[in-house]
């Protein structure tokens, strides 16, 4: 009896803790910036909202907000049904039709990652995959913001990166509308 009260004890400590520790990663749109929360730690990157592009296609909606600061911030919503493929550095890599993707760090549901474009430019961005229904993208990052961030998350297994990333970015880099079609390695519909 007290065996299985222990074990019962345990495993509702193990799911109190792993609930605690997946919610407490967000990334957000504010009215002053972009919130990026991993754990008990905040990162505030100051930018106004200066323009907002709602993008609709067959089972995703996308909002394009293009920031003050020149980055982008996409929020892109499946409909019922519809999911986003698992594998971040793929679906990444797909949407900004990438030579390569480097996961920088993965924290919860936040990635940092450097996308290598096919003609050589190199773009920053944090991302969130929620359930795999919302994707939110912050991209166009300068340099030097990226390195703080990569600071701040990754504490002593940091290592600075080669020089690079697109910033002032004058128009949005994701290629939605070539993937329009069928979104084949992007979403999945599962019943």
């Amino acid at each position: 009896m007290i065996r299985n009260i222990t074990i019962l004890i345990i495993i509702l400590t193990a799911i109190s803790l792993m609930f605690f520790y997946s919610k407490s990663s967000s990334l957000t749109l504010t009215s002053k910036g972009v919130e990026i929360k991993l754990n008990n730690r905040t990162i505030f990157l100051d930018s106004i909202r200066n323009r907002v592009m709602p993008l609709t296609f067959n089972h995703l909606s996308i909002m394009q907000n293009v920031l003050s600061d020149g980055t982008y911030f996409e929020i892109a919503t499946c409909e019922e049904g519809y999911y986003f493929e698992k594998n971040m550095q793929e679906l990444i890599g797909k949407i900004f039709e990438a030579d390569r993707v480097e996961e920088l760090f993965s924290k919860g549901e936040i990635y940092g990652m450097r996308v290598h474009l096919k003609n050589g430019q190199v773009i920053n961005l944090v991302t969130q995959n929620s359930n795999n229904k919302e994707l939110k993208i912050f991209y166009g990052i300068p340099y030097e913001k990226f390195l703080s961030i990569l600071e701040k998350v990754m504490g002593k297994n940091f290592k600075t990166l080669p020089l690079g990333g697109l910033f002032e970015l004058p128009i949005a880099m994701t290629k939605w509308n070539e993937l329009s079609d069928e979104f084949k390695g992007v979403v999945t519909h599962r019943r």
